[in-house]
């Protein structure tokens, strides 16, 4: 029986002829989480599968869903965009449905979150290489490619297929800097000591990834923590590399071109409200822009949370009530609209991918200031933003509330890093993104024909 539910979206199917141009490879592409209406990791898997798919044909294993919360959302939600747009050429889904154990532990939220998701998640990446080897006998790829989730805990098994392997972007190798977890809830702070330790086992003992890292053809990992964990542990090169893009937009006019300083500078916080995204950091901050530097500051933070409560509380406590409007959960449009506002988006995460919160707003001409680490250390540089090391949160609160203050002195600053953050965009965008993948298949599918013959 097979195990593969397809979305027949591909006009270039078994025996017909690619368009003339260019040599159009056969690409399998695991990708977990996929959907043309979500951000993050889902946003990832359709921006980048739908763009290969300009270049060469490929199939994408995905999950119908996400078990525990809506098991059938990614088909949904790219149903009702192919019904409504249309097919898109050389692209076809196949849902492998969850096994029991993805269904019982593979859940976002609660205990079994942080405890069981890897066991169900490998279970489901079980279920997917079945499928591969199912399509591959039929008719071989030219290369496979592990994309999503992007943590190194879970390589999947398409390695052990006969066809080039790359894997990436791999992230997930970032430690929370111990003097944070004080400004966390005691179940985060539980959680990340946990995570950190974990970390330091599971890098040099899981035999899996490192088989995986060996046997791939190429390795994109998410910043420099990621690739010096593939080079030092695995003993592979790793092309750093930021797993999102940016959606440039060549009609857009920063709030901060009309900032003069004598008005208060407009900041904006994105994120859900947990203990990772480390908000407190700004709110310290922003006592610190009023009473130290005196300067006249309105913050703006969308999302929301378990911590929600707490950090209202913590702003009440530090006089800075007054200053910060909590949007709450809003739909995309309107938390861009309070993004597009904003003169300065101030990102103050310590443990991340790439958050695509600052894609949108360099897309949006809004400077960003955060953490010299992870995605965003490399997203965001010195013609877009401020960035802060990233040490303790003693630290962390006087290069955040350093950066405001610079920003509200000096207006020609903040244009300045306003029309980079556009520039920044542009050399970020999904397609240069997906072009340099592209890239990548048609050297390893060389290398690898040059081999057999």
């Amino acid at each position: 029986m097979s195990l593969l539910t397809e979305q027949p979206v591909l006009p270039f199917d078994a025996g017909e002829e690619a368009p003339p141009g260019a040599l159009r490879l056969r690409v399998l592409v695991s990708a977990y989480a996929v959907s043309p209406a979500q951000g993050s990791e889902p946003g990832l898997g359709w921006n980048v599968c739908r763009r290969l798919a300009e270049r060469h044909d490929v199939t994408v294993l995905c999950a119908p869903g996400m078990p525990g919360e809506d098991p059938d959302v990614f088909r949904r939600e790219i149903g009702g965009h192919l019904r409504f747009e249309g097919p898109i050429p050389g692209l076809s889904f196949h849902f492998v449905e969850p096994p029991a154990l993805s269904r019982w532990l593979q859940r976002e939220t609660g205990l079994r979150r942080r405890t069981m998701y890897y066991t169900g998640y490998a279970a489901w990446q079980r279920a997917a290489y079945r499928a591969a080897e199912e399509l591959h006998r039929r008719r071989p790829f030219d290369v496979v490619h592990q994309l999503n989730i992007t943590g190194y805990r879970e390589p999947g098994y398409l390695w052990k297929l006969d066809a080039p392997f790359v894997w990436g972007p791999v992230g997930g190798a970032a430690d929370v800097p111990w003097p944070f977890l004080r400004t966390m809830g005691w179940g985060d702070r539980c959680f990340y000591a946990a995570r950190n330790l974990a970390n330091a086992v599971q890098q040099r003992l899981a035999w899996r990834c490192r088989r995986a890292a060996r046997a791939a053809r190429h390795v994109w990992a998410i910043g420099e923590e990621n690739a010096r964990m593939v080079r030092h542990r695995w003993g592979r090169d790793a092309e750093t590399v930021i797993e999102s893009g940016a959606s440039a937009r060549e009609d857009v006019t920063p709030a901060a071109a009309d900032y003069d300083g004598r008005r208060p500078l407009r900041v904006v916080w994105s994120g859900e409200h947990i203990g990772r995204k480390a908000l407190p950091v700004l709110l310290e901050a922003l006592a610190a822009l009023r009473t130290r530097h005196r300067i006249a500051v309105e913050c703006v933070v969308l999302g929301a949370g378990p911590r929600t409560t707490c950090w209202r509380r913590l702003a009440e406590t530090l006089g800075v009530a007054d200053l910060v409007r909590w949007t709450g959960q809003l739909p995309r449009e309107s938390a861009l609209a309070e993004v597009r506002r904003a003169h300065v988006m101030a990102f103050t995460s310590v443990q991340e991918g790439t958050p695509h919160a600052v894609m949108e707003a360099l897309s949006l001409g809004v400077p960003v200031v955060c953490h010299d680490a992870c995605g965003m250390g490399v997203a965001v540089n010195e013609r877009c933003g401020m960035k802060v090391p990233l040490r303790d949160p003693a630290t962390s609160v006087r290069g955040f509330a350093d950066a405001l203050a610079q920003l509200a002195a000096r207006p020609a600053l903040l244009h300045a890093l306003s029309e980079g953050a556009l520039d920044r965009a542009r050399e970020l965008d999904w397609d240069r993104n997906v072009e340099a993948i592209a890239a990548v298949y048609a050297q390893v599918a060389a290398v690898a024909a040059g081999g057999r013959r």
